[in-house]
């Protein structure tokens, strides 16, 4: 009998007995001396067929199984062709074979169909998907270190021919140091029921459980953040980063999947990019770049063509980019913060400007970039109607702005840099231009007696410019307000909030974009691509950080907007003491007609005409029906957090006023 030894300190050739009692234990070989061992329980490998070169580390120990359950490290009913373990692994029923795979300690296969490499595989680095448009005209290649912020670059700064070929030649060197004939399935990864794993590398802590199909990916994990892929998920040409969860029949092929990236429920995506924290189910998406918090739930919803960004698809939401003349050449944006109605429909190429909602079919090209926080609404017979400024102090707005950052699923380091707020130089600055466009039209409307006017294929309702109008003053003014009070809330006299409100002039930009989540100043960006241009930046190390100190030096920036624009805006020229007070006591202004607004919002909600599904039986309780469910709207959780804020800030304000 056997008797298993732990005194192997190198690898070695199995003896003879060692070879007939493997051979007791069901096992075969044409080329024994091929198998290599060190520290290995024969007595744990049974009915094993043996091909090609074979080596067997530390088989052993135990393997966690399941929760507490321990299993011994062990080998069995199955056939292993050029394979290397290293460590105590539990590999049990696999249908075919393991084929030119390397598998880590504590992996778990079991009852797996065939786990094999054919030929050299880069495991979907160097893919190439086309994202926004169908073909290659915006053509991203990924890879495992891809962000959404690279991504955006290639992608939209098509004219950036020199910036394109160098980040594609750096993805292209990367993808090359990544080939390999060998797989790997990494330490305490779990197989179980997978039919076909293909060309793919497996990451430390992923969990592979009834999946169909596995090819040409790489599935990134870790211990604090795990992806699960699971019942028959099928996974082409692609690359899956951490805390990623695949399940319930999602077909992807060539699409990047980001950080915490949920999709499920026959949910399927093409030639697409979905960045941190997407969630897709029931629907499709066709070359769609979704930054970060893209968000699409519902049955017969098609995104395509287009960018998308903090959005989130209505039931049945489609766009067509196909006019049957020239080709699918057509494409839209939507810029963050974005909605669509029900069954909405819009005709690409369209810009929708940031936080708006789009309600209803538009079949005219439109433009909304100069207005967010707006409502693109359906009117008449195929008229679009833009209700500017309707979308500001909602109870939508306050709830989505806390939800975002509650929702972040990804653990340790994060690749795309994401500014949550939703106001800031990007959408403030557009705000700016929106109260000057409205004052112009109000000018050259005038003397217009007509109900509604004409604006880039959209009617806005004349009657109602002066609301938008001040809706959107009161949002400017209010953001500036509210960051100056953030800057000298925790001063002690006036020296301290005087300096405390010094900035760097020379560094006050003028425009701001949003780059995959990533809010900044356009000369930032462009400082990055000239660097690219000149070989100043030759890694994708030094890329990623290049963002990474756009990303930590966005407060710097922010202040020395916000500054310059409240001393051009309320015509300062000085910060003194007098000027500070007209500021807080205006603040305190702002913050309570926005209230209001706020307020009045909500009450709609609670308006009687919300009641008619309270009190079936007797309408008479109807309202102490609903009340039951709902509560009233003082009871409301975001109105209680609202009035909450604006108290903390009006005793703020008053303290500062008092040390004047």
């Amino acid at each position: 009998m056997y008797i298993f030894k732990k005194q192997d300190k190198d690898f070695r050739n199995l003896t003879n007995e060692e070879i007939n009692f493997l051979k007791s234990q069901g096992c075969s070989s044409q080329s024994w001396e091929k198998i290599l061992i060190k520290n290995v329980d024969l007595s744990r490998i049974k009915d094993v067929q043996f091909h090609g070169k074979i080596k067997i580390n530390a088989l052993n120990g135990m393997v966690k199984y399941h929760k507490k359950v321990k299993l011994l490290a062990s080998i069995n009913r199955a056939t292993l062709i050029n394979v290397y373990i290293n460590g105590n692994v539990y590999i049990n029923n696999v249908g075919r074979f393991i084929e030119n795979y390397k598998i880590e300690k504590g992996v778990i296969i079991e009852n797996a169909g065939s786990i094999y490499m054919e030929g050299k595989s880069s495991f979907g680095n160097g893919v190439e998907t086309s994202p926004i448009m169908e073909g290659d005209g915006r053509s991203v290649k990924i890879f495992y270190r891809l962000n959404s912020h690279i991504a955006y670059l290639v992608a939209m700064y098509r004219h950036e021919k020199v910036m394109r070929e160098k980040i594609n030649a750096l993805i292209d060197e990367y993808t090359r140091q990544k080939t390999r004939r060998f797989g790997k399935i990494k330490k305490y990864t779990q197989i179980i029921n997978a039919r076909l794993i293909k060309n793919s590398l497996i990451d430390p802590y992923a969990t592979i459980e009834n999946t169909d199909e596995i090819n040409n990916t790489t599935v990134i994990s870790t211990k604090e953040c795990p992806s699960y892929i699971g019942t028959s998920v099928i996974l082409k040409d692609s690359i899956v980063l951490k805390g990623a969860h695949i399940v319930d029949g999602t077909v992807i092929k060539k699409a990047f999947i980001g950080e915490g990236v949920k999709l499920g429920r026959q949910f399927s995506c093409e030639d697409s990019l979905l960045f941190a924290n997407c969630e897709g189910e029931h629907g499709e998406m066709f070359s769609i770049f979704a930054g970060p918090y893209t968000v699409t739930h519902h049955k017969a919803t098609l995104l395509i063509a287009s960018h998308f960004s903090f959005f989130n698809a209505g039931s049945g939401t489609n766009q067509s980019n196909h006019m049957y003349k020239l080709g699918p050449y057509h494409h839209g944006f939507m810029e963050r913060g974005c909605k669509t109605g029900s069954n909405s429909y819009i005709l690409w190429p369209s810009h929708i400007g940031a936080f708006s909602t789009v309600i209803g079919a538009h079949y005219d090209n439109v433009d909304t970039s100069d207005f967010p926080f707006s409502y693109i609404t359906e009117h008449g017979y195929h008229q679009t109607r833009l209700i500017p400024a309707l979308n500001l102090f909602g109870v939508g707005l306050s709830r989505d702005e806390n939800k975002w950052r509650d929702r972040d699923r990804r653990k340790g380091d994060k690749k795309d840099l994401i500014i949550f707020n939703v106001f800031s130089p990007y959408t403030v600055s557009k705000i700016i231009k929106s109260e000057k466009i409205l004052e112009e039209i109000k000018k050259e409307n005038k003397n217009n007696d007509k109900d509604f006017l004409t604006y880039k294929n959209m009617i806005i309702k004349i009657s109602s410019l002066d609301k938008y109008s001040k809706r959107y003053s009161i949002a400017i003014d209010l953001y500036l307000h509210n960051k100056i009070l953030s800057y000298i809330e925790n001063s002690k006299n006036i020296d301290e909030i005087i300096k405390n409100l010094q900035y760097n002039e020379d560094t006050v930009f003028e425009k701001w974009i949003d780059i995959g989540g990533l809010i900044c100043a356009k000369q930032r960006v462009d400082n990055i691509i000239k660097d690219l241009e000149d070989d100043k930046i030759n890694d994708i190390k030094s890329l990623t950080e290049k963002f990474e100190n756009i990303y930590n030096i966005y407060s710097e920036d922010e202040k020395s907007w916000v500054m310059n624009t409240v001393k051009s805006r309320y015509n300062i020229n000085d910060i003194n003491k007098e000027t500070i007070k007209k500021l807080l006591e205006d603040h305190k202004s702002l913050l309570k007609e926005a209230y209001n607004i706020f307020y009045k919002d909500v009450e709609k909600e609670y308006d009687i005409s919300k009641m008619v599904s309270s009190g079936i039986d007797d309408k008479t309780v109807m309202e102490k029906d609903f009340e039951a469910v709902r509560g009233t709207v003082n009871d409301n959780t975001f109105v209680i957090k609202y009035k909450k804020d604006m108290e903390n800030k009006i005793e703020s304000i008053n303290n500062i006023i008092n040390i004047l």
